[in-house]
């Protein structure tokens, strides 16, 4: 395998990585809003 293959799949496994936990964090972040709210009314 290339180097620049192996580097490429490297940053998309990373780019991949960082999108999924930040999308993790938003949707969490979202449902904790969402609860506080439901409990002020």
């Amino acid at each position: 395998m290339p180097a620049w293959l192996e580097v490429l799949l490297n940053l998309s496994g990373y780019a991949g990585f960082v999108a999924l936990a930040t999308r993790g964090t938003t949707c969490r972040d979202a449902a904790a809003d969402d609860h506080v709210n439901s409990d002020e009314r």
